[in-house]
């Protein structure tokens, strides 16, 4: 039998088919050198970076934080400089009038590096120029008799270790001298997060405003330097300059839509965006306000907020070392939030130690339960959600367990018989001396206790988990009653808690008006009161007998401080 000729014909049409599809493939896709943001337009995908924090560790490879350097600066009078209208001590003085020292007023100074001889090179002092400029800094240590600088080097004078900045902080109210100096040395040794460089610097001045004093230079004692977190900083350390970086100056991860709002906003106000964030990198604040967004947005999952907008590594390390610094003054301020660019990441980084590593031992004031471990950051929206997860919580206990293994007594030792031979001789002998706010006999003993105090705080944190959470309280008058409001607490045991509520007319509670124990509301409600001034306070209490006090407190005119206690005033009827 005859086959026929059609399955041949079949076969080829359905061969020039396919070749047909694979040139008008060849002919869609992108030539091999196209760039990769034509590539990227033609898959429809935007390239993003790697979601890991990675500080290059290189940048402190040769740097030697135990070196004492030696800053010489001479500061010209108005007849070498016309803009030096004011001398040394009106700077000084200047804290009185401008709050903000940032906006405060600015010496123009030659500056130089040397030796505890002199400066380096030969000193023609008539021939020296304008290289820099002086200025205080510092928000607390502004009242201290011996003030924080702020030196800026003009391009004339170069770069000191590759910074433009010198930030010379006196830390007066260190007694130690040297907790900025040991906490960035840890974080040199840890991964997921970033260190400063941090160099113990005597600083002396030649100040030609004061006749006095124009002709030699001055020793001003001991500073601690701390790196300048900007571009440079950014730069050294193998990250994106031109991203986004924002110190947190009253910043709780609220919304804050009458602050933080777009540059290009009509009621856009840089002061007041400035108050709660101080803009460091990009004016283009739409990728911050987005996530702002997001993360108060309650109707959004946090698991899936928090893993698109943070690293739970960096997020966890910042947390972990803060706890065992023990730094109370990190709930809203201290820190730096920064995202790069082609990025939707923020990573905190560090910044300002002065009141950790035991600074709560010194204090003459007795501290609140809650700075002592996890609920001082309760009152932050991120770490508030965050915290809420128990299994969140057991990622922190390990982590503050891995950060053991380098924060330890041992290694603090280690760390501070360092510093020790730099400090000692300089905080008790002339000037430093003169403001030691500690017998000289006594400062050894107080420097030891630092081999000890990350241990104290690790167990500080573990002892703080079996205690329920802090809250605020609220006062009103609704027609023609009192009504006293306060959050509800949180308990990581899930135990059930109930509040005490007390009124008095004085801040210790000797005389009680009014006592409400085992609440399960959050209202107290009774006739208005008469006009005076009343306290009053709610303690919470869980069922295994722990107890919290609110985050509010009161201060009197003495300035002491009576914490968990809220103040009202009931003012009187006008005649």
């Amino acid at each position: 039998m005859k086959r026929l000729p059609y399955p041949r014909v079949m076969i080829g049409l359905i061969i020039l088919f396919f070749l047909l599809l694979g040139i008008q493939a060849l002919l869609k896709a992108p030539e091999s050198g196209a760039t990769s943001t034509e590539r990227a337009e033609t898959t429809n995908e935007v390239a993003t970076l790697d979601s890991t924090f990675k500080e290059d560790k290189r940048v402190y490879d040769k740097h030697d934080g135990n070196k004492l350097e030696h800053v010489y600066v001479t500061i010209f009078d108005q007849r070498t400089v016309p803009e030096n209208d004011l001398t040394l001590y009106d700077l000084n003085e200047s804290y009185k009038q401008y709050s903000n020292l940032e906006s405060g007023p600015k010496l123009y100074v030659h500056f130089e590096t040397g030796d505890a001889k002199g400066p380096d090179g030969i000193q023609l002092f008539d021939e020296q120029e304008v290289n820099a400029t002086i200025q205080l800094r510092g928000r607390s240590s502004r009242l201290e008799p011996q003030k924080s600088y702020k030196i800026r080097l003009q391009d004339n004078a170069g770069l000191w270790y590759g910074q433009s900045v010198l930030n010379l902080n006196k830390h007066a109210d260190d007694r130690t001298r040297v907790r900025n100096r040991l906490a960035f040395a840890y974080y040199e040794q840890l991964d997921d997060i970033s260190s400063l460089r941090t160099n113990f610097v005597q600083l002396h001045v030649r100040d030609m405003t004061n006749p006095d004093k124009a002709d030699t230079f001055e020793d001003y004692g001991l500073y601690t330097h701390v790196e300048q977190l900007n571009e440079e900083a950014l730069a050294a350390r193998g990250l994106n300059p031109d991203g986004h970086l924002y110190k947190a100056e009253n910043f709780e991860f609220f919304r804050y839509p009458d602050k933080l709002l777009p540059s290009d906003d009509p009621n856009y106000d840089k002061k007041a965006f400035e108050s709660v964030l101080k803009i460091n990198g990009s004016d283009n604040h739409d990728e911050l306000l987005t996530m702002l967004d997001d993360l108060n947005d309650l109707s959004k999952p946090f698991d899936q907020v928090f893993d698109k907008y943070f690293d739970e590594d960096n997020y966890l390390t910042w947390l972990g070392t803060n706890i065992l610094f023990g730094n109370y003054d990190t709930m809203s301020t201290n820190y730096y939030l920064y995202s790069p660019l082609n990025s939707e990441k923020w990573y905190f980084m560090p910044w300002d130690f002065d009141k950790a590593l035991g600074r709560d031992t010194e204090r003459t004031d007795a501290m609140p339960s809650w700075q002592q471990g996890i609920q001082r950051y309760w009152g932050t929206l991120l770490h508030r959600r965050y915290l809420k997860d128990p299994e969140n919580v057991k990622s922190l206990q390990a982590k503050v367990t891995e950060l053991q293994e380098v924060i330890n007594p041992t290694r603090t030792k280690q760390l501070i018989d360092g510093f020790y031979p730099v400090v000692s001789p300089l905080v008790t002998s002339e000037p430093d001396l003169r403001f030691l706010k500690i017998e000289a006999s006594s400062y050894e003993a107080n420097y030891r206790r630092l081999e000890d105090i990350t241990a104290k705080y690790a167990t500080d944190f573990e002892r703080s988990l079996e205690n329920p959470m802090p809250i605020f309280l609220q006062y009103s008058r609704d027609g023609k009653q009192d009504v006293f409001r306060w959050d509800a607490s949180y308990d990581l045991q899930n135990e059930e808690l109930t509040y005490h509520f007390e009124l008095s007319t004085s801040p210790d509670f000797t005389t009680l008006l009014k006592e409400q124990a085992n609440l399960t509301t959050f209202s107290y409600s009774m006739p208005a009161l008469a006009p005076g001034r009343y306290y009053w306070r709610v303690t919470v209490k869980d069922e295994s007998g722990n107890t919290q006090i609110p985050f509010d407190y009161y201060r009197d005119n003495d300035r002491k401080l009576y914490w968990g206690v809220q103040q009202i005033v009931i003012p009187g009827e006008a005649s």
